[in-house]
């Protein structure tokens, strides 16, 4: 099973069990996928999700260190 179907199948089930912020942490990794798949003009392979996963996780470890350093830790936890 490719990631991107996983990542569908789990948004499914995030729905099911009414987790919403799982679903939201879904919903916008499908989103940044199929923004990068537009941006390549091509389907992702697995490898190419693994990058865009890796950028993501990026993003909300330096969001969060940015809203600790601000003192706005209700931000952080939401992060």
């Amino acid at each position: 099973m490719l990631l991107r179907d996983k990542v569908n199948a789990d948004m499914t089930a995030a729905m099911k069990a009414k987790e919403a912020g799982r679903l939201s942490a879904l919903r916008m990794l499908k989103a940044a996928i199929m923004n990068k798949g537009v941006e390549k003009g091509h389907d992702l392979d697995d490898a190419e999700v693994m990058q865009v996963v890796a950028s993501l996780v990026k993003q909300r470890r330096d969001s969060i260190e940015q809203f600790v350093k601000g003192g706005r830790a209700d931000l952080a936890d939401k992060e």
